[in-house]
């Protein structure tokens, strides 16, 4: 990526990775990161879930017993989402229905009041069904990497003047392919269909040195 262009999401918003080798801190750091992530992206739901895990596994308890042996430097080979995608999926296969009446993917209500509890009671309860479920390599589906994507594709086209075709395999089950049908800015630029229901409008904190016309 060109210098100077900063995206919405960089790691310029994370707060400081633990130094030391306190695998419990470090652990506790990447459920937090993606807590922030998940509440600038509008999902209070996990944002809230996170946190209070975050609080957990720095304490010692049911969180840290499923992560203690998954945890790896960075961001862990994104632990803190295969963790949400290990729960989530014992909430699809109705083995943790307390807190599945939380989780709208099954019929549940969204509401914070109370599934921090039905989510540790469920760590605490199924840690052996938890840990291969999170040794499972984690696909994300995130449209909003077409922000830093396209700033790529504006500097390859200034460069080259050449059209672009954008192929893709097995990432984000192709939803990048059709960054050209997002809006996407920021920093006083906008870019794309102004009409989208994808809007990344936000995405840019300051703008490509390029953009076509």
């Amino acid at each position: 990526m060109p210098s100077g262009v900063v995206v919405a999401g960089s790691t310029d918003d994370l707060p400081p990775e633990p130094s030391g080798n306190d695998p419990r801190s470090h652990a506790a750091w990447q459920l937090l990161v993606q807590a922030r992530s998940c509440a600038a992206m509008g999902s209070p739901l996990y944002a809230h879930l996170l946190e209070r895990a975050a609080e957990d596994c720095d304490g010692g308890g049911p969180t840290w017993t499923v992560l203690r042996d998954h945890v790896a430097p960075g961001r862990g080979d994104a632990l803190a989402r295969r963790l949400m995608a290990a729960v989530h999926r014992l909430v699809l296969e109705r083995r943790a229905p307390r807190l599945a009446a939380f989780y709208p993917s099954v019929g549940g209500t969204g509401s914070l009041v109370g599934v921090w509890a039905a989510f540790q009671a469920t760590l605490r309860e199924r840690v052996a069904d938890l840990a291969p479920l999170i040794n499972r390599p984690c696909q994300t589906n995130e449209v909003g990497r077409s922000a830093a994507l396209l700033v790529g594709l504006f500097d390859v086209a200034r460069r080259t003047g050449l059209p672009l075709r954008l192929r893709e395999v097995g990432a984000s089950a192709g939803l990048n392919l059709r960054c050209d049908r997002f809006l996407v800015g920021g920093g006083g630029v906008m870019v794309g269909d102004p009409d989208s229901p994808v809007d990344l409008s936000s995405h840019w904190r300051t703008p490509p040195p390029w953009v076509p016309d």
